[in-house]
């Protein structure tokens, strides 16, 4: 059974939080979420005011170092405050740099993808690091290009082992493109059709 954290912080995007968690759990994930530095023990308060409770209130209960060998894929919302929170903070930097260096996935949708941008350049420093083809909300494309990063302003991008995309309207693309990689496009197929997935996302 494959396994996937998903990270939430106040300010976390819902729809990117939610959408991932409930595609990959229909697709027979074990999905665990863990809270960061939230403000309340007991739950994320998310841009649009909904609180979500995570699976785990902190990233104590699921240290870095061993987190990489139990999941297969590590999902990062967006959403502007919760991904600066992501961001500029060392715990979630060490997480995604071991993922990475394991070789496992790493999914980061809308502002999400400038806590992978940070990862790589607290790690390996500006010009160096496994840096990769991205996208991300328009809001935040100019900062992750002066990184140098390569830039799409596709849906979703695939490059290598990690898997990005643009925003709330395309968290279900993102999710369904995360199972089609992990479990195949038949297993993709078999979730987006009881779903009614338009054929266009």
């Amino acid at each position: 059974m494959p396994k996937a954290l998903i990270l939430i912080a106040d300010g976390s995007e819902e729809i990117e939080f939610v959408t991932p968690y409930d595609v990959l759990t229909r697709a027979g994930f074990e999905v665990k979420s863990a809270g960061v530095k939230l403000e309340n023990e007991n739950w994320a308060t998310c841009t649009r005011n909904v609180r979500i409770v995570p699976d785990h209130p902190t990233l104590i209960s699921v240290p870095s170092q061993s987190a990489h060998e139990v999941f297969d894929v590590l999902v990062i919302p967006g959403g502007g405050p919760g991904a600066k929170t992501f961001s500029t903070y060392d715990p979630v930097l060490e997480l995604i740099h071991e993922f990475r260096k394991a070789g496992k996935y790493v999914a980061a949708i809308c502002a999400g993808t400038t806590a992978l941008v940070a990862a790589e350049e607290k790690f390996h420093g500006a010009g160096h690091g496994k840096k990769a083809t991205v996208t991300s909300h328009p809001s935040v494309e100019s900062q992750i290009k002066e990184k140098g990063w390569g830039y799409s302003n596709d849906r979703v991008v695939v490059d290598g082992k990690v898997i990005t995309s643009r925003g709330p309207g395309t968290a279900l693309l993102f999710a369904l493109t995360i199972v089609g990689l992990i479990s195949g496009n038949e297993k993709r197929d078999e979730v987006a059709r009881p779903m009614i997935v338009a054929e266009t996302l």
